[in-house]
């Protein structure tokens, strides 16, 4: 809007008015109203379409939910997987939703537009108020100039905290105030090349990783995409998992979020998941310097030259906010153990790649030489040691010398030990 109209607010014109407090009353579960199906029912149809990852199908579901939970801290997903990997076929589970918006793929400049008000602007973000926002392909906009990709993204941070202004010589300054959940598919290399700059901006997604399937799950799901009725079973699915999502938020929103406080140990929990986060997907800068040995060879090395680590409290909400959403889909009482399994999967999730990857060679042993880890993981030994090395920068492993006083040696912070050494174990939990 202009300075001298009011703001908009972009409140879908279907939505059911003002959102309930989220003020915990009571122990119950919220009501599902008229929910022709549960939990178990939708898994059952995703299982018959191919959706072998129960927990992926739950994510999905709970970030849909969780537009009604945390208006200040709202979930975006961002779901990667290789191409063909199912992605369209999980959020297209939302696609029948009362609050659903779908876009196939973003434009550059999409959310406030910058033509006259003569040419009839079609803002995209006061749409998004209160929906569950899905964009199929985040590769495509992504793989564009790095200075668009750029301003995509920081025009998100702004859109994440609830307020987004901008200012043109066609419209004057329009701003909105827009909450909505978000769950953006991309594969794993578009996500890399633009990963870093997320996390210098802080970032505002968490993400969930699709893993490669085993081959027995590969010759199960050719069976299925043989089926004569494979088209009927994709639309049961839909309508299943989006009749669930609408009837919980109408419970939601009827009569609040009816859970217990989370307990204490499972808010540390939660807190931890948090720190870890938010210093594995930290900005670590080097430089490279070179030195001559004393036989005259020339050698190279990189010299940390900064740090940043974004502080956890943004990490710590999405991930209760997460932990909540489940809670209710699973129709607990309170969020628990299996809540906060699900919570590691995407912490481990959201750091950079190849720093989970490191990590997962801990699996084996608590402490390691770069040499034994880049011989585990048959990576490149310079490649391994400068993501060991940022680890340690990043206060995520620290290392020590080996008695002969050469090797060094790293091991994971004291603080996420048996959360790093414990999940490895459990290879769902990794990328």
């Amino acid at each position: 809007m202009s300075a001298t109209e009011p703001i908009a607010t972009g409140q879908s014109p279907d939505s059911l008015g003002e959102r309930v407090p989220t003020t915990a009353v009571g122990t119950q579960t919220p009501r599902r109203g008229t929910a022709p199906v549960v939990l178990a029912d939708v898994l059952e149809r995703t299982q018959r379409i191919g959706l072998v990852d129960d927990t992926l199908v739950e994510i999905a579901l709970a970030v849909y939910i969780s537009k009604e939970l945390e208006r200040s801290n709202p979930l975006w997903m961002m779901l990667v997987g290789n191409p063909s990997s199912n992605k369209t076929q999980l959020v297209t589970l939302l696609s029948k939703a009362r609050d659903t918006y779908m876009l196939d793929v973003m434009t550059s400049n999409p959310f406030i537009s910058g033509l006259s008000k003569k040419e009839k602007p079609q803002d995209l973000l006061p749409k998004l108020d209160g929906m569950c926002f899905i964009v199929k392909d985040y590769t495509t906009i992504f793989g564009r100039s790095e200075e668009t990709v750029k301003q995509l993204l920081s025009d998100l941070v702004s859109i994440y905290d609830g307020s987004f202004s901008k200012h043109s010589g066609a419209r004057g300054t329009v701003r909105y105030d827009t909450t909505f959940s978000h769950i953006g598919c991309i594969t794993p290399m578009g996500l890399s090349m633009r990963q870093q700059y997320m996390n210098m901006v802080g970032a505002r997604f968490l993400t969930v990783r699709v893993p490669e399937l085993r081959e027995d799950q590969r010759a199960h799901c050719f069976n299925i995409a043989w089926a004569d009725d494979f088209k009927t079973r994709v639309t049961d699915a839909a309508e299943a998992a989006s009749g669930l999502v609408t009837a919980l938020c109408d419970g939601i929103r009827g009569h609040g979020v009816q859970l217990a406080p989370v307990a204490k140990p499972i808010q540390e929990e939660i807190n931890l998941l948090a720190e870890l986060v938010a210093r594995a997907r930290g900005e670590v800068r080097t430089r490279t310097q070179k030195f001559v040995t004393d036989e005259g060879e020339e050698k190279t090395y990189q010299e940390i030259e900064d740090v940043q680590v974004e502080e956890p409290f943004r990490a710590m909400h999405q991930l209760k906010t997460l932990c909540r959403a489940l809670a209710i889909l699973r129709e607990k009482e309170e969020v628990t153990a299996e809540e906060v399994k699900t919570a590691k999967r995407i912490a481990l999730s959201s750091m950079p790649v190849h720093r989970a990857e490191v990590l997962s060679a801990y699996r084996t042993e608590s402490k390691m030489s770069a040499k034994q880890v880049s011989d585990l993981l048959d990576k490149n030994y310079k490649t391994v040691k400068r993501h060991l090395d940022q680890l340690l920068h990043l206060k995520v492993l620290r290392s020590e010398k080996d008695s002969d006083g050469k090797t060094t040696r790293y091991f994971p912070d004291p603080r996420f030990e048996k959360l790093i050494l414990s999940s490895v174990g459990d290879l769902s939990l990794f990328p």
